[in-house]
């Protein structure tokens, strides 16, 4: 069986506060949060490096739980995330995120090119625009184009079995 880990990205206030579309992004992605949780998985918080002690309240890390900080939009390209995932044995990540033409994006993508399933939680993710959170996660948004996310994850929402 393949063992899922929680992403959770850049959930930190000031990023939530100034580039969400929407206002209930934060709910949703600590309930999801608290569905991994309840599920064991391994949770991994990734955050702007000079932000990892501002993650937002709502997000708080419990002990055990990774906090890793990155200086380049993919949760993947300045830190050691992928080893970490693959010391646990982890190959299926379930992302949550603000930007989600930003870190989500990034993130989505690199997981995909080097091997995981992925699985983004839609409503626990927001934009600065939502016409371009739609245009990633909703299939009927750009049907035909290849830059949904939809073409790359699976699309979960926060109430929904995550694993």
């Amino acid at each position: 069986m393949t063992r899922t880990a929680f992403l959770a990205l850049d959930f930190v206030t000031y990023i939530v506060e100034n580039f969400s579309h929407d206002p209930a992004v934060v709910q949703h992605a600590s309930a999801a949060l608290e569905s991994a949780r309840t599920a064991g998985l391994p949770v991994f918080h990734v955050v702007p490096e000079p932000m990892r002690e501002q993650i937002h309240p709502a997000l708080a890390p419990r002990d055990g739980e990774v906090v890793l900080g990155k200086t380049s939009m993919s949760a993947f390209a300045t830190t050691d995330l992928h080893e970490r995932l693959q010391e646990a044995g982890i190959g299926r990540i379930v992302i949550a995120g603000v930007a989600t033409s930003g870190t989500v994006l990034s993130t989505t993508r690199w997981a995909r090119d080097i091997g995981y399933e992925v699985a983004v939680c839609v409503d626990a993710c927001a934009d600065p625009d939502a016409g371009a959170h739609a245009a990633l996660v909703d299939t009927s948004v750009f049907p035909e184009s290849w830059i949904g996310l939809w073409r790359l994850a699976r699309m979960v929402r926060s109430g929904e079995t995550l694993i």
